[in-house]
């Protein structure tokens, strides 16, 4: 979807948050009370995060992306998440 302009922002901003996430918890100590904070405050974030893809980007790609896309997208996840 980040090929309409209608979404690029919109996309780009959450696909920014993956690897942050992804920092954040790589160096998190649970030990510190400070972090133990912080890590609630992400949570709060990622609750966020995932209300706006799934609520608003998903539901968007189902009207929004040509078969092509579809295809592409399927393909992404696969080699993602077969790591």
């Amino acid at each position: 979807m980040r090929e309409n302009e209608e979404y690029t922002r919109y996309v780009d901003a959450l696909a920014a948050e993956h690897p942050e996430l992804a920092a954040f918890l790589d160096t998190l100590d649970l030990e510190s009370a400070a972090q133990r904070g912080a890590f609630v405050r992400a949570v709060e974030e990622l609750y966020t995060h995932i209300s706006k893809e799934e609520d608003g980007l998903f539901p968007a790609s189902l009207t929004e992306l040509t078969g092509e896309q579809w295809d592409r997208s399927i393909d992404a996840w696969r080699t993602v998440h077969s790591r």
